[in-house]
């Protein structure tokens, strides 16, 4: 899972779903987008996540990317949310 993801995971943010699909975590990888932040002419700049296409996700990525979520949330906030998660999925 590309830093910047497992940054939101951590922080309890919004993680859009098309951002943890096998082809994104690729992509990510293969041009380096792994960091959180960004050179740019005011200084270091957080990057976000890229909602765009998080209405058009298909459904077999959807359920790869909903059963990463449920695992990162019980990584970092325990049984009870990430119960809660696998509820609402």
């Amino acid at each position: 899972i590309p830093t910047k993801v497992e940054e939101a995971f951590k922080l309890y943010r919004y993680v859009p779903y098309t951002a943890l699909t096998h082809a994104a975590r690729s992509r990510a990888h293969l041009r380096g987008e792994d960091s959180s932040f960004v050179f740019t002419q005011d200084g270091l700049t957080a990057k976000g996540l890229d909602r765009s296409s998080e209405l058009s996700i298909v459904t077999v990525d959807w359920v790869g990317a909903s059963k990463a979520a449920e695992e990162r949330t019980l990584h970092y906030w325990g049984a009870d949310r990430a119960s809660a998660l696998t509820s609402h999925h």
